[in-house]
């Protein structure tokens, strides 16, 4: 648990802490005081001739005077209350929203090469759902800690008032935490499990809905649903599991109190002969005491399960630190001579090399094609040039220069990809531009739709301001395609690169693409990733690569 509270203290800052610290410690210590209060209160009924049997000195006031000073402290421990409540509230939301932003700049600041090894699904799920449990972490947290220092405050109180008493109460409160430990644990284990359980969900989901004209044309509908009801069932298992435990701790721990509130009134009457002031505070105190031991063994119960979101949380964001980047620097560099891979090498896996020794020389406003079976590294190619990575030995060099360290980040900027599914947001059409060069006026992106024979946008409903909905559905692949190069070429690259941009479009399509293509001769240099096509053939210079080594086609 210490581990993670320095966690949380990293998310949320030290101040914050010791503000939620100092608010609940002083409405702990109002409601342990007034509660104290009540033996004089009782005592001036009878003239106060109890005070002087208490081993701490009591203030002996007026009725007046001491109902006064219990509305006063009833008073400061409300604006306490509220405080320590606002500051709770702004602790659990700023922890969340702290740690997903964390995760996204870590994964959004990795290498290619880091997040091409992730499993993107268990990311998705982490950010969108597990998060949150982070929340509820934080809130269970707040309320041990108020549930702690009230306690601690009322056993002070008790202290005050018989030492002996207040000693046997709290030693048997301890020993029943203590025999609930292992309850606590396994709080631990079944939240690591219900974080499984939720990975494992959003997964099925994510491949079922990515999946569903597949699903309908093999007739698998009734076959996913098995499968996702057995994936809800195990989550709903896992949930049960903890409920189950925190209830029995619950019930267990209000036994408990019994028993004790129940034994130490016997022992107080018959054994310590309590006066009848005192007894009478210390049966508040117990009363007061019980719900908050529950509180505190359901709270650090449900600190344990929701725990693990936070440590998980902390693993995806050190292993995406680990692989960050460097930040671009300097100017990026710009394409005025050739572009070219001087034997470069590159792996996923050591065992199965994805490049060997690669050479490639390609003019500045070329078209050149590189062909190749699926798995031949064709795409690698594509990454080394775009700058996404860096060849394991070997360079790419722009004019001669090479693209290390912050310069390759900087040259990203020159370059624009288009790849085989045309990748629109919900939106439209102009915000799908946009998004690629926020700046561009009207001039700019109708002269990037025309160039991208994307014309047909201007005769949609709206035009530019067309909404295009989820994925771009409303329109064809063809025509989600164009509008995808109109947005690369928006941004005047030096580079574009086309990754099997036409394999899913119609032949007319294609042919449109492929014109559009060509005409950049001269202007852009394009590098065009096919296996076959129009748009393969259109292209002068040609590259085949197979089992990870070139040749000119």
């Amino acid at each position: 648990m210490t581990g993670a509270i320095a966690a949380l203290s990293r998310l949320v800052g030290r101040k914050r802490l010791i503000m939620l610290a100092a608010a609940t410690a002083l409405a702990a210590a109002t409601e342990g005081i007034g509660l104290v209060l009540l033996v004089p209160l009782v005592a001036s009924l009878d003239g106060g001739s109890v005070l002087a049997e208490l081993p701490v000195t009591l203030p002996d006031w007026p009725l007046g005077t001491l109902l006064a000073a219990f509305v006063a402290l009833v008073s400061l421990r409300a604006v306490a209350d509220v405080w320590r409540s606002l500051l709770a509230q702004r602790i659990e939301i700023a922890a969340v929203d702290s740690l997903r932003m964390r995760a996204v700049n870590a994964l959004l600041g990795a290498e290619w090469r880091a997040l091409a090894a992730m499993e993107q699904s268990a990311n998705r799920a982490l950010i969108v759902t597990s998060v949150d449990r982070v929340g509820e972490a934080v809130h269970h947290f707040t309320a041990i800690l108020r549930a702690g220092l009230v306690l601690g405050a009322l056993a002070i109180a008790a202290l005050a008032l018989s030492a002996s008493a207040a000693l046997a109460g709290a030693a048997a409160c301890l020993a029943a935490l203590f025999a609930l430990r292992n309850l606590r644990r396994q709080a631990r284990t079944l939240g690591e499990e219900l974080t499984r359980r939720y990975e494992a969900i959003y997964a099925r989901i994510e491949a079922t809905l990515s999946a569903l004209r597949l699903v309908k044309s093999f007739g698998r509908e009734r076959a996913e649903a098995r499968e996702l009801s057995q994936t809800f069932r195990h989550m709903r298992k896992a949930e049960y599991a903890y409920v189950r435990s925190a209830a029995t701790a619950r019930a267990l721990l209000q036994v408990a109190a019994a028993a004790i509130l129940a034994l130490a009134v016997w022992l107080a009457v018959t054994w310590w002969a309590i006066p009848a002031a005192v007894l009478l505070a210390f049966v508040a105190l117990a009363v007061r005491a019980v719900p908050l031991l529950d509180t505190f063994q359901s709270a650090a119960q449900s600190w344990n399960h929701a725990a693990p979101a936070l440590a998980q949380a902390q693993a995806l964001i050190a292993r995406a630190e680990a692989g960050a980047e460097s930040p671009a620097s300097g100017d990026a560099p710009r394409l005025t001579s050739a572009i070219a891979l001087e034997d470069a090498s590159y792996a996923h896996d050591p065992a199965r090399p994805a490049l060997v020794q690669v050479s490639l020389f390609i003019p500045q406003g070329a078209l050149a094609v590189l062909t190749g079976p699926s798995g031949a590294g064709k795409s690698t190619v594509a990454d080394l040039l775009g700058g996404l990575v860096s060849p394991d030995s070997g360079q790419v060099l722009v004019d001669g220069q090479p693209l290390v360290d912050g310069a390759r980040q900087a040259w990203r900027t020159r370059v624009a990809y288009v790849q085989q599914e045309a990748v629109l947001f919900a939106g439209s059409v102009r915000d799908n531009l946009l998004w690629a060069e926020p700046e561009a006026d009207e001039a700019r992106l109708r002269e990037a739709l025309e160039r991208a024979s994307a014309g047909f946008v201007h005769a949609l409903p709206d035009g530019l301001d067309c909404p295009l909905g989820e994925g771009g559905r409303a329109l064809s692949g063809g025509e989600r395609q164009r509008i995808a190069l109109a947005r690369a070429l928006l941004r005047e690259p030096d580079l574009l690169i086309l990754d099997e941009a036409t394999s899913a479009v119609d032949p007319a399509s294609e042919a449109q693409i492929a014109q559009a293509v060509a005409a950049l001769e001269g202007r852009c240099t394009v590098l065009i990733i096919g296996h076959r096509g129009q748009l393969a053939q259109s292209a002068p210079l040609q590259f085949h690569i197979e089992h990870g080594r070139l040749r000119r086609a």
